[in-house]
């Protein structure tokens, strides 16, 4: 007799319910797991779609999710009239499903206009190496221009890109391929970009511009604009005179934070209530460089800083003592790298170039050291050799990751 495959119990989980299945879920160890369960059957996927359900799973596996697929970088010119040409994503260690889902997205950006905003077609074509056009902006008599679109930053799977000419902004994902333009902010002086973006929603997000046009006098003004108004608007303003010269924006806890020059102190910008703050940082930020962490529901009320010291990872929580001064503890450290670079790197004089803190995301620390990238994952304490000299790209990198799989999104949950 032949065997008949089981058939799902429908009416055992009709009475279960969307919200007691949710809480089964919210105990799966990984998103393979959730996603290996979603596509069970249509109750089981559409209780797994919840917005809301999505954000909390990512809250309470803060290491198995996003899925970290690479790196986006800008590559050195080696023509001057090219200056910073597109993108390139180094690939990190893939399982062949998430490979087969990066080999279907368009990393190259070619999904993107190479078009200005000046015009219905302000390009004169020069050249068309490396199968992108290098353009020639007509209005602007500007030199020619390899790619017009500059990455500024990366969340969930989706880039905040600007046009290098018309200085209108963009929010695209390379693996759906859709993108929505975004009007040029109306600030004088720009200095600072983020992107925030809802965990369970794949269109929902906020860009925000930092510019040092104060509402008129000296100051940092913070602007916004929503996904479902797509419209600029005031947020916050900051009073007195800041620097942000090459700061990279980091995000944590719901807040947007830049380093000052010097190293003393962080604007931070609260993205919900929209209000400005100056946090003093320990004394190991005037010299090197960190990144901002999560560390979960149960340390919420903390604000923690991972560095690399003595080539050992350490993390530093600050807690508001009642006077808005944080007071900083060492919280955790790693084991020491420097025989593991040295071998890797070949070379025991690696240390005078430094280690850099490029960035924190998904469970990985990003590091430099001079023209190589390395990596090191948080819960195994692996390290790994991204890209070393021709290959490494310049100070410019952008963690990849991708949120959820496309089947387990549902645009329709916005409001949950």
């Amino acid at each position: 007799m032949a065997r008949t495959a089981p058939v799902a119990d429908t009416d055992t989980i009709a009475v279960l319910g969307g919200d007691l299945l949710r809480e089964v879920f919210l105990h799966l160890p990984t998103p393979a797991d959730l996603l290996r369960a979603a596509l069970a059957c249509k109750p089981f996927l559409h209780a797994a779609r919840s917005a809301r359900f999505l954000r909390r799973f990512r809250r309470r596996h803060p290491f198995a999710c996003p899925l970290l697929l690479g790196c986006f970088v800008h590559r050195p010119s080696e023509d001057r009239c090219r200056e910073d040409p597109s993108p390139l994503l180094l690939l990190a260690p893939l399982p062949a499903a998430a490979r087969r889902v990066v080999e279907a997205g368009d990393f190259a950006l070619s999904f993107l206009p190479d078009r200005g905003s000046s015009g219905p077609d302000p390009w004169r074509v020069l050249d068309s190496r490396s199968g992108r056009p290098l353009l020639w902006d007509r209005a602007s008599a500007e030199q020619p221009v390899a790619d017009p679109w500059k990455v500024l930053d990366c969340r969930n799977g989706r880039l905040l890109l600007r046009n290098r000419v018309s200085r209108e902004l963009a929010v695209a994902d390379p693996l759906t391929r859709r993108w929505a333009s975004l009007p040029a902010p109306p600030a004088e002086r720009p200095v600072g970009y983020g992107l925030v973006t809802d965990d369970g929603c794949s269109s929902a997000f906020q860009a925000f511009c930092l510019s040092e046009d104060g509402g008129g006098s000296p100051g940092l003004r913070a602007l916004v604009l929503s996904s479902s108004e797509l419209r600029w608007a005031d947020a916050a303003v900051l009073a007195g005179q800041y620097n942000l010269e090459d700061s990279r924006v980091m995000q944590a806890n719901g807040s947007l934070y830049w380093k000052l020059k010097g190293g003393e102190r962080m604007v931070a910008l609260n993205t919900e209530t929209m209000e400005f703050s100056l946090l003093e940082l320990p004394d190991f930020a005037r010299q090197f460089s960190f990144d901002v962490i999560e560390k979960g529901d149960d340390d919420a009320g903390g604000l923690y800083l991972l560095t690399m010291l003595g080539c050992c990872i350490e993390v530093w929580g600050g807690w508001d003592d009642g006077s808005g001064v944080l007071t900083w503890t060492l919280v955790d450290k790693s084991v020491k790298f420097q025989r593991a670079m040295a071998d890797m790197i070949g070379s025991p004089q690696f240390y005078r170039h430094g280690l850099v803190v490029i960035g924190v995301v998904a469970g990985v620390v990003f590091l430099r050291n001079k023209d190589r990238l390395l990596s090191i994952d948080l819960e195994t304490m692996k390290l790994r050799m991204l890209a070393q000299k021709d290959t490494c790209p310049s100070a410019l990198m952008y963690p990849y990751t991708m949120a959820w799989p496309p089947s387990c999104l549902n645009p329709t949950e916005e409001g949950m």
